[in-house]
């Protein structure tokens, strides 16, 4: 799988990163729908965010709120997290994975702060693609764009078993020109579905 995810081709990388959130939102969608009550995420640091980006009044300060929240968080997470591999593998993709489990689980239990549209009808199975699905294929798309910049290589995900290997400094950092291309397309999707939220609302 680690080599499919640092494939040369970029557009590999993201449809196999993009599939796998696929497969992981889906799981625990099914999880918490089935297993969990509903309402389960709310109150909790997983809802916290949520609850922030839902206090502004006006359809621009939504957008601005949602939109920068979104991008700090994919940045200073997702792609700080790919400045380490562990045996080769980019961290970064651990965001994109760890966000499918929890926006599977907060959809399955219905945990959402404004409620507008039930997650389980097939309206919003829809705008859930316009939003949710569009926000994390435009993480996909920054995270697999970012692997380059990989500066250690970690030899276990144990702490205390791992060593590290050095890959490159800093100023050795290079994007491809596919790479550059893929980060701009991935923050105008953000951007993007941070509209669609915002509208959506107001």
């Amino acid at each position: 799988m680690t080599l499919r995810l640092t494939n040369p081709n970029l557009l590999t990388r993201i449809a196999w990163g993009y599939a796998l959130y696929l497969g992981f939102v889906l799981s625990s969608f099914a999880i918490g729908y089935f297993f969990l009550p509903r309402g389960a995420l709310l109150g909790t640091p997983w809802t916290y965010f949520g609850s922030v980006a839902a206090l502004p009044t006006s359809l621009v300060g939504q957008l601005l709120t949602t939109v920068g929240f979104n991008l700090v968080f994919v940045l200073a997470l997702g792609v700080g997290l790919n400045l380490q591999r562990v045996r080769g593998f980019p961290t970064g993709y651990i965001f994109i994975f760890s966000a499918a489990i929890v926006s599977g689980l907060t959809a399955g239990t219905n945990s959402f702060i404004l409620q507008i549209i039930s997650p389980y009808t097939l309206e919003g199975w829809l705008i859930a693609l316009r939003i949710q699905h569009l926000e994390l294929l435009g993480y996909t798309v920054i995270i697999a764009s970012t692997i380059s910049i990989g500066l250690s290589d970690f030899s276990s995900w144990f702490p205390w078993r791992a060593k590290s290997v050095k890959i490159q400094e800093w100023f050795e950092v290079r994007f491809t020109r596919q790479e550059v291309m893929g980060i701009v397309l991935g923050v105008f999707l953000v951007l993007l579905a941070g509209y669609n939220e915002a509208a959506l609302v107001f």
